[in-house]
C-alpha cells in the first residue's frame, strides 16, 4: 500500500512538473513570437524622420509658363538630391526638375507645364514623398 501512495504522488509530482514546463515553454514561445516593442518603434520612428512638405506657386498658368514647388524637410541632410515626380494616369513618373535641400532644410524645384488641364507633382527624395500639389494649365 506504501508503494501505490508513493506512485501516485510521483505520478502527482511529475504531472506538476510537466504542467509548469508546459506553461513556462508556452510563455516563452509566446513571448519569442511577440516582436519586440522597441523594434517596432523604431521602424516607426524611422519612417517619420524623414518627411517633405510642398506649395506650389502659382496654382495656375499658361502652357510653358514656370511653376515653382518649394517645401521644407526634416531627416534629410543639407545637400540631399530632391526630385519633382508628375502622376501621369495613377503613375508617379519623375520629370525634368531637381534640386538639393539647403541650408535651413529647404528645397525649390521649378517646371514649365505645357499640356492642358489638371496636372499634380509632387517632390521625393530616397522613399520618402512630399503630399501632391496641383496645377491648372490653362
Amino acid at each position: 500500500m506504501t508503494f501505490t501512495y508513493r506512485s501516485r504522488t510521483l505520478r502527482t509530482m511529475a504531472t506538476g512538473a510537466l504542467t509548469v514546463a508546459l506553461v513556462s515553454a508556452g510563455s516563452t514561445a509566446a513571448q519569442a513570437a511577440t516582436p519586440s516593442p522597441g523594434a517596432d518603434l523604431t521602424r516607426a520612428t524611422a519612417a517619420q524622420r524623414t518627411s517633405l512638405t510642398a506649395e506650389v506657386s502659382p496654382a495656375s498658368v499658361k502652357p510653358g509658363e514656370e511653376v515653382r514647388i518649394t517645401g521644407r524637410t526634416t531627416g534629410l541632410k543639407v545637400g540631399a538630391e530632391v526630385t519633382l515626380q508628375q502622376d501621369k494616369n495613377g503613375k508617379w513618373t519623375t520629370v525634368p526638375g531637381r534640386s538639393t535641400v539647403k541650408q535651413g532644410d529647404m528645397y525649390s524645384v521649378s517646371t514649365r507645364p505645357t499640356a492642358k488641364g489638371t496636372q499634380h507633382y509632387r517632390v521625393a527624395s530616397g522613399g520618402t514623398h512630399s503630399p501632391s500639389v496641383t496645377v491648372t494649365v490653362k
